[in-house]
């Protein structure tokens, strides 16, 4: 009974010593969800949508925001590319439901954002398998939104050993994409 209650207070402990916020979605707290919360765009904010493409590996999104009291970065989840318009549309279902459900990884997450006030957004991924380990990122992206407008983050994975990179678009008109910036970075592997 003294090794669990120990245990315990060693895990309360660190995770009192986070430099980040997580307001990410867990099954504690949401339950099971098969879909990941979605914004309007309206007026008076703008709406910022994270995604990740080139790669299957979950990609974790955080954010600052200008003017926000507590500048440490809030977690907001992981996205994963399922595979849909790659693979039989039933198999990226099924990839969808089981990353949602049950590891809460969405294929994109959704904020609204106020105009005018710097956004942060950084993202990377890790993944380990048999043998080898993926590490890319963080890399970070700063604009300033305007209202009405809605914004793509896309994470990128470049396998041609050049890492990865994080571009933000501008897609209020859908089918025309403008980019705003990007940046990327070195993976490691090993």
């Amino acid at each position: 009974m003294k090794r669990i209650a120990l245990l315990s207070l060693a895990l309360a402990l660190c995770a009192c010593q986070s430099n980040q916020r997580d307001s990410s979605p867990s099954l504690l707290k949401d339950g099971i969800q098969f879909r990941q919360k979605t914004v309007a765009v309206d007026a008076d904010h703008a709406k910022v949508i994270m995604k990740a493409s080139g790669g299957t590996n979950p990609v974790e999104f955080a954010i600052r925001r200008e003017g926000d009291p507590d500048q440490r970065p809030e977690t907001l989840g992981t996205v994963m590319d399922t595979g849909e318009g790659k693979v039989f549309n039933w198999i990226a279902k099924l990839n969808q439901t089981v990353a949602s459900a049950g590891f809460k990884r969405f294929p994109q997450l959704e904020i609204q954002a106020d105009p005018g006030k710097k956004l942060t957004v950084s993202s990377s991924a890790r993944s380990q398998g048999t043998g080898a380990y993926y590490s890319c990122g963080p890399v970070m992206s700063t604009f300033s939104p305007e209202k009405a407008k809605v914004y793509l983050v896309e994470f990128q994975f470049k396998f041609d050993r050049s890492g990865c990179a994080q571009q933000v678009f501008d897609i209020t008109d859908p089918a025309n994409r403008v980019l705003i910036g990007g940046e990327g970075s070195e993976a490691k592997e090993g």
